[in-house]
């Protein structure tokens, strides 16, 4: 009522105004009597037009105010999804690195090319294999290294690396999975590291690698419990059984199942005890390892020593010479460092119904592949594309990430769980994942506490809301007010519902992309293999397509 009052006297200002200016156009002052009365119109114009324009302003600022109350401000959270010109800003456009989808306002394919490490978190099914880990493989032609559980990977993508981009590939099969479209399986001998060291008279780098190797093969859980004295006295025994036959004979290089062999023969175990405590080798650290075994081998009790060994035992059985992993490891046809010195990809490839035996041996081969990156002399990049990475544990990895950007290697973990991760790891190195992770990627979430996680991590973002005064009768006239609040981006509830995809990258807003995947890029659909678990190519609709020189 009081706008429509307020209107009503505008209407009647501008009437009189009128009345008045025709009335004075009609005047003419051919005497005092009519000049006063002219004056009095236009003193009565005048009045009118100064209130007119009064109430002109105060509508104008009424409505700006207006304006201005139902804009957001950033009081309660600035949380807010990556525009194209923030994609655009970041080089997100530019086709190259690794594919992350399609914006979700305009459609165009984003890529992430950034110097750290990333992360991809997808539950079973959720696409993380179609949308991102086939797209890396076929697109970049950065050098690689893939650990295959089920050597599906390696058939779709081989070819086109191959013949593509030009890549020497090496398929570390030892199963020998798909070997009419792979082809012979590589081989990779993890001692061969100690044999190189000894040859180079590097006594500090053997000792350790014979040690870390040691702890890779039997690492302490992370909730570590009462048999870590067991545990030690099982690597000591390692340790000495590698650095005996790494410094017996320099001409050969032992292997995993030569380990095996020894620690399960304890009359030849004993015999090597003794020769090497008269040892001079390692500037005798190798004849003090010897002694301090020997004395626990002499010992009344011989539990303690049958302990140590029955631990070793079981932590090498999988090398067992009749076993899969024993001509996989019995020498080197390549090394990891000559990924620093040619584009290659190797494929590592697992046996999906033994990886009870399969997960040491990934582990171990991840650890030499970091081991002799770090110590190679070159600053050219390599790419570990680690799928299902809680699956197996690479020993010291997560302590390692801060520094592996600083020798040109990037690590990308694929996850089906946080929680996976953790048991594998340990909460705290999940922390350090998280924090390490410059690109983190969301597909299909189902957890409801990660769900929490993701929706703290997106922030806040403030919006209005209106608010009414009903009174206390019905007669009572209705209050209206405009008040703001902070509201998460999306909330748990929301990322379990989200059908697309979710980005993080540090130090820029959240990015909401469109699920792609290779099947619907062009020319990606037509350089990928067909998948050996499904017989027939994936097919689907054209969404994209890239140009390639």
């Amino acid at each position: 009522m009081a706008r429509r009052r307020q209107e009503l006297s505008m209407m009647q200002q501008i009437f009189v105004i009128t009345i008045f200016s025709i009335a004075a156009s009609y005047i003419e002052p051919t005497s005092e009597e009519l000049y006063w009365l002219e004056m009095f119109c236009y003193l009565v114009i005048a009045l009118g037009a100064f209130r007119l324009a009064n109430e002109v302003l105060s509508v104008s600022r009424n409505l700006l105010l207006r304006w201005y109350a139902r804009r957001p401000s950033l009081n309660y959270g600035s949380a807010r999804w990556a525009t194209d010109k923030d994609h655009k800003r970041a080089g997100r456009f530019k086709t190259k690195g690794l594919f992350l989808g399609a914006s979700a306002r305009s459609g165009r394919p984003l890529f992430f090319n950034g110097e750290t490490h990333g992360l991809t978190l997808s539950p079973a099914g959720g696409g993380k294999t179609v949308n991102f880990f086939i797209p890396a493989l076929l697109h970049n032609d950065m050098p690689m290294i893939v650990p295959d559980l089920k050597g599906t990977l390696a058939c779709i993508t081989k070819r086109t690396r191959s013949k593509r981009h030009k890549h020497k590939i090496y398929c570390v099969n030892p199963a020998q999975l798909f070997e009419d479209k792979l082809g012979k399986a590589a081989r990779y001998n993890p001692l061969q590291i100690l044999s190189d060291s000894w040859a180079a008279q590097n006594l500090s780098d053997l000792i350790t690698d014979a040690q870390a190797i040691a702890f890779q093969l039997m690492p302490e859980p992370p909730q570590a419990g009462e048999n870590t004295f067991f545990r030690n006295g099982s690597r000591m025994i390692t340790v000495f059984c590698m650095l005996y036959l790494v410094t017996k004979d320099q001409d050969k290089t032992p292997t995993l199942s030569d380990i095996l062999k020894m620690l399960r023969n304890e009359t030849d175990l004993k015999e090597a005890l003794y020769v090497a405590s008269c040892s001079d080798f390692l500037k005798g650290d190798l004849a003090d390892i010897a002694n301090d075994l020997l004395a626990k081998v002499e010992q009344n009790d011989k539990r303690q020593w049958e302990s140590f060994r029955e631990g070793a035992v079981q932590a090498f059985s999988a090398f067992s010479a009749s076993g899969w992993l024993a001509e996989s490891t019995s020498t080197c046809d390549f090394r990891f460092a000559d990924l620093k010195k040619q584009k290659a990809t190797v494929y590592l490839i697992a046996d999906p119904t033994r990886m009870r035996v399969y997960t040491p041996w990934l582990g171990l081969l991840g650890w030499c592949a970091l081991t002799e990156l770090t110590r190679c002399q070159s600053k050219e990049h390599v790419l570990f594309l680690f799928d299902e990475a809680a699956n197996f544990r690479i020993e010291g990895l997560t302590a390692k990430l801060t520094e592996l950007r600083s020798y040109g290697c990037r690590v990308w973990f694929a996850l089906q769980s946080l929680d996976a991760f953790a048991k594998t790891y340990g909460r705290d190195d999940l922390q350090t994942l998280l924090e390490q992770c410059e690109c983190q990627q969301f597909f299909g979430i189902q957890s409801y506490k990660t769900a929490e996680l993701i929706s703290r991590t997106l922030g806040n973002t403030t919006v209005k809301g209106d608010n009414f005064n009903l009174g206390h009768i019905i007669h009572d006239p209705v209050m209206h007010s405009v008040g703001e609040h902070a509201r998460a981006l999306l909330t748990p509830d929301e990322v379990r519902q989200f059908e697309d995809c979710i980005i993080l990258l540090r130090g820029q807003p959240p990015v909401h992309a469109l699920k792609v995947g290779y099947h619907e890029v062009e020319p990606w659909s037509r350089w990928a293999d067909v998948d050996p678990m499904y017989g027939k190519k994936f097919k689907g609709k054209t969404k994209i397509v890239l140009r390639y020189p």
